[in-house]
């Protein structure tokens, strides 16, 4: 038991600091990962259909979509693990819902905050509000299931 609560901890605080590494890309760097993503993609496209694609017009439609689906989904993978790691404990299904979403939210303000001092990068509170919605959409769900589960047994 002890040692799955260790590995719940150790899962938890990597997700985190992966958050926080691409939180402190400098703007350049994180640009170029995501215009790479997108470059990977028109090619792998090109290659199987052999049609030529419009790098410029391709990137500037989907970048911005693709940095906030990123945000989406890192907290909720976050979301997943806070509920994960909280239902060890012998905490009410509510509160586990509550502090997974209190703990998320704390995260993604600091982590917002964080990117005031990075190179080129700036906070902001729609990322935020992404997050939180990549959150909710793990957290929730979970606590339904859990809930249901309850009923049933």
């Amino acid at each position: 038991m002890r040692a799955k609560l260790v590995c719940k901890y150790i899962e938890l605080i990597v997700w985190m600091l992966l958050i926080f590494w691409f939180s402190h890309q400098p703007a350049i760097e994180s640009s170029q990962m995501s215009d790479g993503l997108v470059i990977t993609f028109i090619d792998t496209i090109e290659k199987v259909t052999g049609i030529s694609l419009p790098y410029d017009q391709i990137l500037s439609l989907v970048v911005f979509p693709i940095r906030k689906l990123a945000h989406f989904s890192l907290y909720f993978i976050l979301g997943l693990l806070w509920m994960s790691l909280l239902k060890e404990y012998s905490l009410s299904l509510i509160f586990q819902m509550k502090y997974a979403i209190l703990f998320c939210l704390i995260y993604a303000c600091s982590d917002e905050f964080h990117q005031l001092f990075v190179y080129g990068r700036s906070g902001c509170i729609f990322d935020v509000g992404i997050d939180i919605v990549g959150s909710l959409t793990s957290i929730i769900p979970i606590y339904l299931v859990r809930c249901h589960k309850m009923k049933t047994v």
